[in-house]
């Protein structure tokens, strides 16, 4: 199975130790500007990259093209010379600085959901897209395969917005974002969690692992192209009242409150201050565990806050699961969050024993 980084802190934070034990770095992120691939770090990267291939020689480097609010995806495909123009720049950016691939993370065709440029077209503009690249990286590296992924929504909203039994056999794998399957739009709960969850308070099924598993095999993906997402981020919700679970399921009742349900601190932080005992800023907080879930979440009963988040165990058994249903493997964002380097760790002992 594979062990995925994304990277969208400093290079310099990736260790020698952290590059043994990883299969494949995600550059986060290269960008669209009028149609064409741009990467403000790329003489960074170059460098990074031979260093990083010194120590494991097997890593794969992917550049990571878009993420959430990146646009230009929608316009760029609507032609053919358009299409042709990004693909000529992402095979220049391939030879330029070595990489070994290109992820596309389009969030999302045909949905807009992120303020970016859509069109009901994206869906067939999608394979057209992916075949362009397939088809460009063949022809130019002859000798040296070249990697195309992309990362995508864990919901049967995505399955829906692209021409799935057309895009996986142009793709080594998908990499399906499970994380976010909660947020501001939902009561506090498990935004990463690896199974539905059987706890009271949700008026409808929460997102999960195994869900998204079972939607993207039901559409015909093979289970050696799906990668699974682990979260080295947090959740985190305010104004949470204790309820009868410890503020899950409970809603923000702040109307004024608009960061209520976003981002919180990321997993070193959480260690370093919440789950240490020893430190003062763990006073008040209590972990707590769903096993239905298989997933985890800390309250704060003083502060009204809820943190959902996945710690060593959690990772595990996404690898132990990974393994099960014999899964590409396991990816992650992001790099930079835990600089305890915990959750790498137990991902790299499961994956690689």
């Amino acid at each position: 199975m594979k062990l995925c980084a994304y990277v969208a802190g400093h290079l310099g934070e990736v260790s020698d130790g952290d590059v043994s034990k990883l299969d494949v770095i995600n550059l986060a992120f290269g960008v669209l500007r009028d149609g064409i691939l741009f990467y403000r770090d790329a003489e960074e990267a170059g460098a990074a990259i031979r260093r990083w291939k010194a120590v494991n020689p097997k890593l794969s480097v992917l550049l990571s093209v878009g993420g959430w609010g990146a646009g230009g995806f929608s316009t760029m495909a609507k032609t053919e010379a358009g299409i042709a123009a990004f693909v000529a720049s992402a095979v220049e950016m391939t030879k330029r600085i070595g990489l070994d691939g290109i992820d596309l993370d389009w969030e999302y065709p045909t949905i807009g959901s992120a303020g970016i440029d859509h069109a009901p077209e994206d869906k067939q503009n999608f394979t057209a897209l992916l075949a362009a690249l397939r088809k460009a990286q063949d022809e130019e590296f002859p000798d040296a395969y070249k990697m195309l992924t992309i990362a995508a929504g864990a919901g049967r909203y995505y399955l829906d917005a692209v021409e799935i039994e057309k895009i996986v056999p142009l793709l080594d794998y998908i990499s399906v974002m499970t994380y976010d399957m909660a947020g501001a739009w939902t009561p506090a709960s498990h935004h990463t969690a690896l199974y539905p969850t059987t706890l009271p308070g949700l008026n409808r099924p929460a997102g999960s692992v195994d869900t998204s598993v079972r939607a993207y095999r039901a559409a015909g993906v093979p289970a050696e192209k799906l990668i699974i997402g682990a979260a080295f981020y947090s959740r985190r919700w305010t104004h949470v009242k204790p309820g009868a679970s410890r503020g899950f399921g409970e809603r923000c009742y702040d109307p004024e409150d608009k960061e209520s349900g976003f981002w919180g601190p990321g997993f070193g932080e959480i260690a370093e201050k919440l789950l240490d005992h020893a430190s003062p800023d763990s006073v008040g907080w209590t972990l707590n565990e769903d096993l239905s879930a298989h997933a985890r979440w800390l309250y704060n009963e003083e502060k009204e806050e809820f943190l959902s988040f996945d710690d060593e165990k959690s990772v595990r058994e996404k690898a132990k699961y990974a393994a099960e249903k014999n899964l590409c493997g396991v990816m992650y964002w992001e790099h930079s969050c835990d600089p305890t380097r915990r959750l790498l760790d137990a991902l790299a002992a499961e994956i690689k024993g």
